[in-house]
């Protein structure tokens, strides 16, 4: 049986024909769905380099993996200008395969939806994030943006009717948002729901410290994520760092991440006075590298105008770090109340992390409680959740 998964990470192909990638869907990413699938076809976003320079990369081809590009396209803009192209291969990948799964909401899932849903073919959908949210205008500053949120917003309900099979990152949150067919009439052999977050977190990647009970000098606050906009609140992290800084605290920032944004980020940093207690350490591919950075760190922020569930907080969560988030979405399933930021400015999350700066003894309680719930993201436990929701949507073959 052969499965399309229709993904939304950009991929890299190098001159000698292997496949490479900056996050997430590397090699060993596959087995969720080779556990089930005897083979998989790929369609996803590619680029092509003229050298086989691997930096920052991950490997992502592999023995019963295939690969159908589709052009390199960012935004909805971007995919407008290449729609012929997309709606064709997407078209030639749904012919080749028994059955498709496709992550929601995004700008490939719009494509793909009605072709997927034409083909008549068995098909599942992995909702990842509220579009409501995460393609808000605030967010995406785009003038159209109302009406591009709209849409999704729409297309999500309904493909969460119609699949067979729909998969979310959420316990709750996004269920009642975006219910399933198989919540509402009830769940049978061709319509079923489950949950599972992507994250690949085995046993042997927590780890956690004994700080004391006196609190580190200088505080390491951590911010990872894309720096494509302004979405994920890098702006509001640095003026963080100033904020504190300014009450007296010792505290100094770490960056994860590259994108268009990273110089005006660093031009923030510069403008506050602050360049020399915030650190830009780039993007960083596989967890390990990551969770070397995190390791340095004592605390995670993370201001973000919409999310699923942030894989990079159940990261910090993982390592003990102390997680203190937007009030959004996913998020307010993994961190308590006094940790999640209700308002989307720097002021506002000042005034949280101060507080647990100024009672440096809550912080052992709550980081051990965060830890705990990280627990219940290991990779054994999604693993047997993903493997009877993939069996399902395999039996309708």
């Amino acid at each position: 049986m052969k499965l399309l998964v229709i993904q939304e990470q950009h991929f890299t192909r190098l001159p000698n024909g292997e496949v490479w990638v900056d996050e997430q869907s590397n090699a060993k990413f596959w087995d969720r769905y080779l556990n089930v699938f005897e083979e998989i076809i790929v369609c996803a976003r590619f680029s092509h380099k003229k050298s086989n320079n691997t930096d920052k990369l991950m490997r992502s081809d592999r023995d019963r993996v295939s690969f159908i590009e589709l052009p390199n396209f960012r935004g909805v803009s971007g995919l407008l200008k290449n729609l012929t192209a997309v709606i064709g291969t997407i078209k030639s990948a749904i012919k080749q395969s028994d059955s498709v799964i496709f992550r929601a909401p995004s700008p490939i899932s719009m494509i793909a939806y009605p072709l997927v849903k034409a083909s008549k073919k068995p098909y599942a959908v992995e909702v990842m994030n509220n579009p409501k949210t995460v393609f808000s205008k605030e967010s995406m500053r785009n003038f159209y943006q109302p009406i591009i949120t709209s849409l999704m917003v729409n297309q999500t309900k309904s493909m969460c009717m119609s699949a067979n099979g729909v998969s979310y990152v959420t316990n709750k949150v996004l269920q009642e948002l975006y219910p399933s067919k198989a919540s509402k009439q009830g769940e049978n052999e061709a319509y079923f729901e489950s949950s599972y977050s992507t994250i690949h977190l085995e046993e042997t990647h927590y780890s956690y410290s004994n700080w004391g009970e006196m609190m580190p000098s200088p505080i390491k606050l951590i911010h990872t994520g894309k720096m494509q906009d302004n979405r994920k609140g890098q702006d509001i992290f640095i003026e963080v760092i100033f904020n504190l800084r300014n009450k007296g605290f010792n505290v100094e920032g770490i960056l994860v991440g590259d994108g268009v944004m990273r110089q005006e980020f660093e031009n923030i940093g510069r403008k506050l006075g602050i360049s020399e207690y915030l650190e830009f350490v780039g993007w960083k591919a596989g967890y390990k590298a990551v969770q070397e950075e995190l390791q340095k760190s004592h605390i995670i922020v993370f201001p973000t105008m919409g999310e699923g569930l942030p894989r990079s907080v159940i990261e910090a969560m993982a390592n003990g770090l102390l997680c203190i988030g937007s009030k959004v979405d996913g998020i307010c399933e993994l961190l308590e109340e006094d940790c999640l930021v209700p308002e989307f400015n720097s002021e506002c999350f000042t005034r949280y992390i101060e507080n647990f700066l100024r009672n440096w003894n809550l912080v052992e309680d709550m980081r051990r409680n965060q830890f705990g719930v990280s627990k219940s993201y290991e990779y054994s436990i999604l693993e047997t959740r993903r493997n009877v929701f993939y069996s399902k949507l395999k039996n309708l073959c």
